[in-house]
């Protein structure tokens, strides 16, 4: 049996300031009968589809979280019995004084990531069905919480080999930022994915979404059943209070059905709230990252487990075409709207980022890199610059995502952040040397690029270390490939294209000559005709 040496925590230590933590707090019966009203049939199932988190595809791989261990902070416990929970997989662990206890909360937070279904619910699996959960109460019987209490907990999660870490409370954005920095403080020195919640219903990142080295999470809606394509009610809104780029990323949220709390059933399926809240949509990134790190422990790969790299490759393979809260669209093919406050980076598609990580360690420096996608792991030194020479062709998107952990200093109780910040600037030249993207900044440890390329060639990204420190980093890039016949590149197949057919018809070298013959002709207008109108989901807004 597993000994952890702050289980049963000593309720006499209460000398502590406590917090109190908040939970997403809605009515299971009023949301269900909303959802039989509006004609609408939900299920956890529909959450993981190819417009949810994309986890259903690659089960089909056989990638479930087999081997994962994922350490949840919540304020209650997990019903270890519910029918959709494997015997001997969930485990619960009390640090606040008041013994295991449960609430409407986290049992569904847990099954989002951990249902394996039930008799009546075969279908409603979650992202990451065969990975461990240790859930760890962390607050008390009036929802206050201590720093002690969840470092304790932490140190635990460490011990065990928990390589996830998922926090179902929030609290306020102004709050002390020794709470978010401990986690940043654990992220870095004991390489751990944390899946941070954005918050709900602050006009800020509230901690502790607002931490450097986790990957935070906002809420989706499905306005369209199973399409969560707009970015949740009640979301907490970009940037951090600090005016770093948060949230990163965005995850499915309302009406998912999945494993509830009801005090007398262990096959009670509660339904999440349709207002977007986080709880709902940050198990997925806890589950996405469970699926990537089984994955890397069954390659021969040293690093593409790294807490750095499975930030990147996430964040990379997003899918930004997320409209904003009001339903307008934030412009994805702008690369100034790479980051938008409400949407992140856009959606997490777990598909593409196994992809991306499968495809492959990439080399600095003088190796052309003729892939179309991969991942980099290395350590860069004072003032030191890494270059990455990526062969492209006019009009793929190259989209690409360098990122690294903040140092952190632990003095007892508190936990503060390096000063000045280790930095990365990142910088993008075409074929003839041209500089075709820059950016400078200062505060934020992730840096996303995603731009449309002008011409064929081999392209040079620099990362330049502007600091005296070295620094480890994790890097993802993929290339996209245009649409055949978008000439003028608007992510449609339509008319305009059509013009430029004709304006090129019989026409030697033109650009509408599809099929390379140097002639625009019945060949090319056939292929032109499988295409038309389709559009390229990720930046096309009509």
């Amino acid at each position: 049996m597993e000994f952890f040496p702050h289980f049963w925590y000593n309720p006499h230590q209460r000398t502590e300031a406590v917090r109190r933590v908040y939970l997403d707090r809605h009515c299971p019966i009023i949301l269900l009968l909303l959802a039989v009203i509006c004609g609408n049939v939900y299920a956890l199932q529909g959450s993981t589809g190819v417009n949810g988190s994309n986890a259903q595809a690659v089960h089909e791989l056989g990638i479930t979280g087999k081997g994962i261990k994922i350490g949840l902070i919540t304020a209650r416990n997990v019903l270890t019995t519910h029918l959709a929970f494997e015997p001997n997989t969930v485990f619960n662990y009390d640090y606040s004084g008041d013994g295991i206890g449960y609430n409407y909360h986290d049992t569904p937070f847990a099954g989002i990531i951990k249902s394996k279904g039930s008799y009546n619910h075969p279908y409603d699996i979650g992202v990451a069905p065969d990975a461990e959960i240790r859930c760890c109460r962390v607050a008390d019987n009036n929802d206050g919480v201590s720093r002690t209490w969840l470092q304790n907990a932490l140190d635990d999660l460490m011990a065990i080999g928990c390589k996830v870490i998922v926090t179902g409370f929030q609290l306020p954005p102004d709050e002390d930022p020794s709470w978010s920095r401990m986690y940043d403080y654990y992220a870095a020195n004991y390489d751990i994915v944390f899946a941070n919640a954005a918050g709900n219903n602050y006009s800020n990142v509230s901690v502790f979404g607002d931490g450097y080295n986790g990957i935070t999470t906002g809420g989706l809606e499905d306005i369209v059943a199973d399409d969560y394509s707009r970015v949740g009610e009640v979301t907490c809104p970009g940037p951090t209070i600090d005016g770093r780029r948060k949230p990163d990323i965005m995850a499915p949220s309302t009406y998912q059905v999945a494993p509830g709390y009801s005090g007398s059933s262990n096959d009670y399926w509660y339904t999440t709230s349709g207002s977007g809240a986080t709880s709902w949509a940050v198990p997925h990134t806890a589950g996405v990252a469970a699926l990537l790190l089984e994955y890397a422990n069954q390659t021969t790969e040293a690093d593409d487990g790294r807490n750095e790299v499975i930030k990147a490759v996430i964040v990379n393979s997003a899918f930004p075409n997320i409209d904003r809260k009001n339903g307008d669209s934030t412009n994805p093919a702008d690369p100034n709207n790479t980051w938008h406050n409400e949407r992140g980076y856009g959606r997490v598609d777990v598909l593409r980022a196994v992809n991306t990580l499968s495809a492959g360690k990439i080399s600095k420096d003088a190796t052309v890199i003729t892939s179309t996608a991969g991942w980099a792991y290395d350590t860069i030194s004072p003032s030191a610059t890494h270059t990455y020479l990526i062969a492209g062709n006019k009009n793929e998107r190259l989209v690409l995502t360098v990122t690294w952990n903040c140092a952190i200093t632990k003095l007892g109780p508190n936990y503060s952040l390096e000063s000045p910040l280790f930095n990365i600037d990142v910088t993008v030249k075409g074929p003839e040397g041209e500089p075709i993207f820059s950016e400078i900044d200062d505060v934020n440890n992730l840096e996303k690029v995603d731009i449309r390329l002008p011409a064929d060639g081999n392209y040079t990204v620099s990362l330049h270390n502007i600091t005296s420190k070295s620094r480890s980093y994790g890097l993802a890039f993929e290339l996209l490939t245009p649409l055949t016949g978008d000439f003028n590149t608007d992510y449609i197949v339509d008319g305009y294209d059509l013009s430029r057919i004709a304006e090129e018809w019989l026409t030697a070298g033109a650009e509408a000559d599809i099929v390379p013959d140097d002639i625009v002709n019945n060949l090319d207008f056939a292929e032109f005709a499988d295409n038309w109108l389709k559009i390229e989901k990720r930046y096309f807004c009509p």
